[in-house]
């Protein structure tokens, strides 16, 4: 299975990046705080931004970014004390080209696009990150399927999301991988984004892999006794705050520390939204590059350069 490298995707999402960034200006200087030293007054945030470029990965448009996070941007900018600002993406592999070209200053970002971020652009740096309540990869088959373990599943169709969804393509990918499935021989994968419930209810597929909160929705939805969970992952890297290498060192350990020392009201703000369920029990916790080490890997199993 091979797909496109990322400096090709990267040239053809340039263009779209520009079009619905609503960022784009330089950040400017401001000064909000003053302490003494030597006698000499410093200002300790005269190299802070004036106004920060804000992205939410796997949140499409401006309408959907202001409802889901419009509350966590007013709690943040007002304990930062720096005005934030949506930068709207139309693609979750957008916010890469966007952060490398200093399109956007900020991103709260899925796994697998930190990744991404993180090859195209170095100097990127997670500060914290999301960890949810229940983030882990499942197969999922009919209740009267007749595959009882992972290791039957080969010779079937598996559907999964979008080509580099954490939960939905490099997570399963990685289980399948350790456990001995060439991906090219031994399934038939199919990428059907939001499409694989109703292919596997449809019987065009044999088995789904996505994340655990898509089976709990198709047991809400359907009743407990119509689906089975034919194998459970361990639990997925967190949802990290990234930040681009242009924002000065102080503005970045002021951001972590606000981010723990307001964890519940920071959460809270978020959780306002009724489309961040997924969020429900999380906590903010200390993250590294190498925690991500992982989806790397997997990428390059998948052929997927970085």
């Amino acid at each position: 299975m091979k797909f496109f490298g990322w400096k090709f995707l990267s040239s053809v999402v340039l263009s779209a990046a520009l079009l619905v960034g609503c960022g784009g200006q330089e950040t400017t200087k401001t000064q909000t705080s003053n302490t003494t030293v030597a006698g000499e007054t410093v200002d300790e945030r005269a190299d802070w931004p004036k106004k920060v470029r804000f992205a939410v990965t796997g949140i499409d448009g401006m309408e959907e970014l202001q409802r889901n996070y419009g509350a966590f941007r007013d709690i943040i900018q007002d304990l930062m004390g720096v005005e934030f600002e949506f930068f709207a993406l139309s693609d979750r592999t957008i916010v890469t080209t966007a952060m490398e070209y200093d399109q956007v200053d900020m991103v709260l970002s899925g796994p697998s696009e930190y990744v991404l971020t993180k090859s195209a652009v170095p100097g990127a740096e997670p500060l914290a990150a999301i960890e949810r309540d229940q983030y882990h990869t499942v197969f999922i088959v009919a209740e009267d399927s007749k595959y009882q373990t992972l290791e039957d599943l080969k010779g079937a169709k598996i559907a999964m999301k979008e080509a580099g969804s954490t939960s939905g393509h490099i997570g399963p990918s990685s289980i399948l991988i350790d456990h001995g499935f060439n991906l090219d021989r031994d399934v038939n994968i199919l990428l059907l984004g939001g499409a694989s419930v109703e292919a596997l209810k449809s019987g065009e597929v044999d088995a789904i892999g996505d994340g655990i909160r898509v089976y709990n929705k198709m047991v809400e939805e359907d009743g407990e006794g119509k689906w089975r969970l034919l194998h459970e992952g361990p639990p997925l890297p967190q949802d990290p705050f990234v930040a681009s290498p242009k924002l000065p060192e102080s503005f970045k350990a002021e951001f972590r520390r606000i981010l723990f020392e307001y964890e519940e009201d920071i959460l809270n703000a978020i959780l306002a939204s009724e489309d961040n369920k997924k969020y429900n029990k999380a906590s903010i916790v200390e993250i590294s590059d190498a925690d991500y080490d992982l989806m790397r890997k997997t990428y390059s199993i998948l052929g997927i350069d970085l």
